[in-house]
């Protein structure tokens, strides 16, 4: 079996940069890089097609990861032991992989990034390779590529991971219930400049609370940042750790962590907020530039094949981007949840507006 190795990112931006510099001064192996806009599918591009060629003559693929390790584990191993392919992989938050990955361009160490979300992915847009993956056309619609260079792999939505051992009587059925001066300094949320995930709560109350209304939704957002006491997480990870373990009582999470906690016995309640919940596809791409570009198409082929989608939802709890595959009964259907209709384009292409202005928000709240 091929093995594959994992670390964990730890970076400044500062030493992103110094890395990408000494990158640039000396690479120590010749790269096999794609053509400028190349789009063509796996199996005209050595990837998993009809071909049925397994990629790079290297067998050797890196992978830059904010997804869970649950995630990395069920799919990297696999993929490694299919194809024979060694694999390295490198986690961190969505913004630190993203920017690391951005600092490097000139001499990408990354072949391909294995999670996040698009309004990430849209802030650097030139960090990635334009490539659909062989069986685009088997995914639902909300997951197809309309961009050309993202990878939509799986669904997730915006919820509220409660712990049921702290919580008491207080109800928390959506965003309005968070304001409750009991829950104040008690609520763990991430750090939306490096979370894909919490940028989609902002959404969600902007849409939900707001209704189309900007005063309105940010007038909550607002009165929301006073409840967090000054507290914010490092990533999506650190806040359903808090809850489960008891350090935060509720917090804004994405529903994967959710079923999952649910599922191994955490005291852990799953809310699909009642004002509404955005749902957007979970994302990958092939990194511009890249060493190992047809290992990283087939990787990309790999993760939407019906197999891996069947993991993703059956060991996972993750909504899947076909709907070919055995759904478990712990899912809500789509039907039972509000689901928001929001302007994916308007909010993909300004969440850096976004973002900055919730930070603005959240300094004039606590300007120390």
């Amino acid at each position: 079996m091929k093995r594959f190795r994992r670390l964990a990112l730890a970076l400044s931006i500062a030493m992103i940069a110094a890395s990408a510099a000494g990158c640039k001064s000396g690479s120590s192996e010749p790269s096999s890089q794609p053509e400028s806009g190349s789009q063509a599918p796996a199996s005209e591009a050595g990837g998993q097609g009809d071909s049925g060629t397994v990629g790079d003559a290297e067998k050797k693929l890196v992978i830059y990861s904010p997804s869970t390790e649950a995630q990395i584990n069920a799919v990297v191993p696999l993929f490694s032991e299919k194809y024979g392919i060694d694999c390295e992989v490198i986690t961190g938050n969505t913004g630190e992989i993203v920017a690391r990955a951005d600092a490097e361009k000139e001499a990408p160490y990354a072949d391909v990034i294995f999670g996040g979300g698009a309004s990430t992915y849209s802030q650097y847009r030139d960090v990635f390779e334009d490539y659909v993956t062989s069986n685009d056309s088997e995914l639902i619609d909300t997951c197809k590529n309309t961009t050309g260079y993202i990878t939509n792999h799986n669904v997730d939505a915006t919820i509220i991971v409660v712990n049921t051992d702290l919580i008491g009587d207080i109800e928390i059925n959506g965003y309005e219930d968070l304001l409750n001066p009991a829950l104040k300094g008690k609520i763990a949320f991430a750090d939306p400049t490096v979370s894909s995930n919490a940028y989609a709560h902002i959404v969600s109350m902007l849409e939900g609370i707001g209704g189309g209304d900007e005063a309105a939704g940010w007038d909550f957002i607002a009165r929301f940042i006073e409840n967090l006491d000054g507290k914010l997480q490092s990533g999506s990870g650190a806040v359903w750790k808090a809850v489960a373990d008891g350090e935060m009582v509720v917090g804004t999470s994405y529903e994967e962590a959710g079923i999952t906690l649910v599922r191994d016995g955490a005291p852990i309640k799953v809310v699909y907020a009642k004002e509404g919940v955005s749902v957007d596809p979970s994302t990958s791409g092939l990194i511009k530039n890249c060493k190992h570009p047809e290992n990283g198409k087939l990787f990309l082929d790999f993760i939407m094949t019906k197999e891996v989608q069947n993991i993703f939802c059956s060991e996972l709890g993750i909504r899947p981007a076909r709907d070919d595959v055995e759904y478990p009964d712990y899912f809500v259907p789509a039907s039972e949840i509000n689901v928001l209709h929001e302007d994916k384009e308007f909010y993909d292409g300004n969440s850096q507006t976004i973002v900055n202005r919730y930070m603005d928000v959240f300094q004039d709240v606590y300007p120390g």
